[in-house]
Parts: C-alpha cells; sequence; structure tokens
C-alpha cells in the first residue's frame, strides 16, 4: 500500500492519550451483582425482557439485550415475571405504583347498628397508591432542564451507552503507534429505538502515516406490531478513510428487520433494504449507486460478564451484481468493573471494486477500554 505523507508524531497528542487511560482507571469501581431475568409487562401490551439492575420508588433500570440499559417508570408496568420459576412463586403486582411492601388496609370496626339496617363498608385506598399519583415526577434525562419543552423528555431519557480508547505501541526496529477511539449510545422509548455509533482510528509506522479513518452511524428502529419482532428502519452512516483514498463516504437507506429469535441473553435478527451510496474519491472519479443490503445481527451473552456480538452486512450494487461489498464485524466485551469494560473488536471489509492502488480486503482488528454510562 502506497503511504500518502510522513507525518512525525506530536508529544501532546502521546499525553492526550495516556492522561485518558490513567482516568479510566481512577474511575474503576467495584461491580455489582446481576439480577435474575425478568419479563416487564407494560399496560400498552408491549413487553420488555431483560435483568433488573437498580429500582426506586418511581422507576427502575432494566438491562436488555436487544436495547441496553432501560429506564421505565413503574406507573407503566402492569406486573413482572420472573423467569426460570413455577408460575406459583412468580409474585405479580397489580399495579406498580405502591412501593415493593405496602403495610396491609384496616378499615376501622363497625358499631353494632339498628335492625333491619345493612352495613355498608367504606372503601379505603392505600396511602401509597394516592401519593405516587399526585407526587408523580418525570425521570431526569441526560439534558433535560427549565428550558427544554416537556414534549423532549422521552427524547432526553434512557440514553445510555459507552466511551473507550485504546491504542498500539511498538518501539525497536519498527516504531508504530496506533491510537483508537469508539462511542456508542442507545435511547429507547416505547416503540422507537435510536442508536448512534462512532469510531476513529490514526496511527503512524516509521513517522509514515498507517491509518487515518473516522466513521459515524445513527440508526433507527420503529416495532410495527406489539410483539416487538417486526421493525422498520432508517440507517444513516458517513466518513472517510485516508489510506483507502476516500475522502469522504455517505449512505443513507431504509428497509425492515425482523427478530427470527429472542432469549433474555440471546437476540438474532436479520434486515432487508436498500442503501444510497456516495463516495468521494482522492485519486479517481466519485462513485453514486444504488444497493440492496442484506443484514444479520447475532447479541449472546453466554456469562452474566461476557457479551459477544456478530453483524454480517452483504450489499451488491443493484445494476451491476459484481460490484458489492461485504462486512463482517465481531466484538467481545468483558467488565473487570462496574463500569469499565474491555472489547476486542474484529473488522473485516471486502470491496469488488475497491479505489486504484486499494486492496480489496480490509481487516482491522482494535482493543479498547471502555466506560459505560
Amino acid at each position: 500500500m502506497k503511504h500518502r505523507s510522513r507525518i512525525p508524531l506530536r508529544n501532546n497528542l502521546w499525553r492526550l492519550w495516556v492522561s485518558g487511560l490513567f482516568l479510566l482507571g481512577t474511575l474503576a469501581i467495584a461491580a455489582s451483582p446481576t439480577a435474575p431475568p425478568v419479563v416487564l409487562h407494560l399496560r400498552n401490551g408491549d413487553r420488555l425482557t431483560g435483568e433488573i439492575l437498580k429500582e426506586t420508588r418511581k422507576a427502575l433500570v432494566l438491562r436488555s439485550t436487544a436495547a441496553g440499559k432501560i429506564t421505565v417508570p413503574l406507573d407503566l408496568i402492569e406486573r413482572r415475571e420472573i423467569l426460570g420459576l413455577p408460575k406459583a412463586a412468580v409474585a405479580s403486582r397489580a399495579s406498580t405504583n405502591s412501593p415493593p411492601s405496602v403495610a396491609p388496609v384496616t378499615t376501622p370496626a363497625v358499631p353494632a347498628l339498628a335492625k333491619g339496617l345493612v352495613p355498608v363498608p367504606v372503601p379505603t385506598a392505600p396511602p401509597s397508591a394516592i401519593s405516587a399519583r399526585t407526587n408523580h415526577s418525570e425521570i431526569p434525562g441526560l439534558w433535560t432542564g427549565r428550558w427544554l419543552p416537556r414534549w423532549l423528555t422521552p427524547f432526553t431519557t434512557n440514553w445510555h451507552g459507552n466511551v473507550g480508547l485504546g491504542m498500539n505501541l511498538g518501539f525497536g526496529t519498527t516504531e508504530r503507534q496506533t491510537f483508537f477511539a469508539t462511542a456508542n449510545a442507545n435511547h429507547t422509548w416505547q416503540r422507537i429505538i435510536n442508536s448512534a455509533n462512532y469510531n476513529a482510528a490514526y496511527g503512524l509506522v516509521n513517522e509514515i502515516e498507517s491509518a487515518n479513518r473516522m466513521e459515524g452511524l445513527l440508526k433507527t428502529e420503529v416495532f410495527v406490531d406489539r410483539s416487538r419482532k417486526l421493525y422498520a428502519y432508517n440507517l444513516a452512516l458517513g466518513g472517510y478513510d485516508a489510506i483507502r483514498l476516500i475522502d469522504r463516504r455517505l449512505e443513507e437507506g431504509v428497509g425492515m428487520g425482523y427478530r427470527v429469535y429472542e432469549r433474555p441473553r440471546v437476540v438474532v435478527t436479520m434486515e432487508l433494504g436498500g442503501q444510497y451510496q456516495s463516495f468521494n474519491y482522492a485519486r479517481q472519479e466519485d462513485r453514486h449507486l444504488w444497493s440492496a443490503r442484506i443484514s444479520e445481527n447475532l447479541n449472546w451473552r453466554p456469562s452474566d460478564k461476557l457479551t459477544l456480538t456478530q453483524k454480517f452486512q452483504f450489499m451488491p450494487n443493484i445494476a451491476d451484481v459484481s460490484d458489492y461489498r461485504v462486512r463482517m464485524d465481531l466484538i467481545a466485551s468483558f467488565p473487570v468493573f462496574k463500569r469499565i469494560t474491555l472489547s476486542l473488536n474484529a473488522v473485516n471489509e471486502y470491496e469488488s471494486l475497491p479505489p486504484r492502488g486499494v486492496d480489496n480486503n480490509d481487516l482491522q482488528i482494535t482493543t479498547n477500554v471502555n466506560i459505560t454510562f
């Protein structure tokens, strides 16, 4: 591969990454045990499956394999079901407005009445149920404030994700320094799931630029059935890769997806849609094409700590099937502390018609330290 320029490594960049790793180490705290998987039956008919991480008098935090961490207000939950237990041992609540333990309601004794009169009992509501309705307030989000209108509250809550840093250093006959940065965020509201992903890399080998790329992705999924299996999606992507001679890359696509297999620890989805792709190259004419998109995603949690993610995409050109792109992603993440995780990422991308002077296959393997929020 031809290198475009020789760029010296700056001391400020080195100090920035060392400071970032030191910050990750200082934020490490002990991990907390996980709860058994449960199914939350919502009042609107939807169901959420996952593990309860935290519960207060107003809301609970659920970790779902498909949607990540979700904050669910208690007044939206009709009942909950613990998986793996017999039905006789499952304690469901008719109303979750009251706290887990509610004192029994007693009525004052009714004195003996005159003959011919029938006493009429006066129903008394639990004090906790009344206070839960009158004192209920919205769960604060990331950027909620008095200056934002109330209708924006659903879009500023339930955001969860992680930010990661990584590096690959070598000193000797061959000196190499490669730095990686990743960020992922997920948002869930009713039937809508938003996910944002960002990754960047910059590296030098013997003071010659060996990596210089950046990519951002935004995807929105909207479930169209009550079972939350069939959904429509919109996907937007942008970035560049100087080593592969791509000055700018833009993509926009829509399609449908279906969860073909869903369990508390395993979720498999298939997607079919169309994708518009625009490539601005550094040394040849630009390309604009329409492609089909066939995708398969697998999320698997073989244990309480290890999470495996596998993604496959096949995008053939509609006008010329010999012009296609294939991408495979493998991600393994393991938490070492409560909010600190280690991840191993492998991305292999193949282009049948790459830019002139660039290999067909591009394999990227990175190791990152992530902070979960």
